[in-house]
């Protein structure tokens, strides 16, 4: 993540719209993903399953209850069979390809389970330029070490709920250089422990204005958070 621009610092801090900016838009759809890239941030994060016939579709939940009203999981369905379904919005359920086409910054990719491991490095090998469109994030760490294993130059980011003591430790089992760890409780001492130890560090998802402010304050590289437009404006790039 760092390569492709978390080591600007400053007001340059990295913006990332989460799920598209999931309370400005219907989160993980392409006008979502459209609108955020307009708003000016620079990458937007959206989440992957994985469907019956193995194809990496753009969903949060395992299931489609709450976006789109049907009791189905995802891994139970034909990609077909997702074609059919009507958000709540009325838009469709896209693909990950349809995602990166959509939008021409960078798009962060949570893998929901170890299963479409295989699936994303099917699309990284066919397609090698991807590595320069997408950052790969994931709590499994072991597909982060394997995608990294795999495709060298990849840009990744091992995601954690907590604050581990020794945070590079962490991120070179895993040959990461980046961690997106969960905003709260975090604090300027960790973030600089981090960056003491080579660690960037991403966090998710501040929606406040007052704690944007104070993640910008202590010193974070990147915010992910479902109102960019408010993180956008904390750096006066609105």
């Amino acid at each position: 993540m760092g390569r492709i621009g978390m080591d600007k610092g400053g007001n340059n801090l990295f913006v990332i719209a989460h799920r598209g900016g999931a309370e400005l838009f219907f989160e993980n759809t392409l006008t979502a993903f459209r609108k955020a890239e307009e708003l000016g941030v620079d990458a937007i994060e959206c989440d992957v399953h994985l469907t019956r016939d193995n194809h990496l579709v753009v969903m949060h939940d395992p299931d489609l209850k709450r976006v789109a009203g049907i009791e189905r999981n995802v891994s139970e369905m034909t990609l077909q069979e997702i074609r059919e379904v009507k958000l709540e919005n009325g838009e469709g359920i896209p693909t990950l390809e349809e995602a990166i086409e959509a939008v021409g910054i960078s798009l962060i990719v949570e893998l929901k389970s170890y299963e479409t491991l295989m699936e994303i490095a099917r699309l990284l090998h066919e397609r090698p330029e991807l590595k320069a469109r997408i950052i790969v994030i994931c709590f499994d760490h072991r597909a982060i070490l394997k995608l990294n294993e795999r495709f060298p130059g990849l840009n990744t980011s091992a995601l954690l709920g907590g604050f581990p003591v020794d945070p590079a430790s962490v991120a070179t089992s895993c040959r990461t250089d980046t961690l997106a760890l969960y905003y709260e409780g975090l604090d300027r001492n960790y973030v600089e422990s981090c960056h003491s130890a080579g660690v960037k560090v991403s966090v998710w998802t501040p929606n406040t204005e007052a704690e944007i402010r104070r993640l910008v304050d202590i010193g974070v590289d990147a915010i992910a958070s479902d109102r960019p437009d408010i993180v956008l404006k904390v750096l006066g790039r609105k």
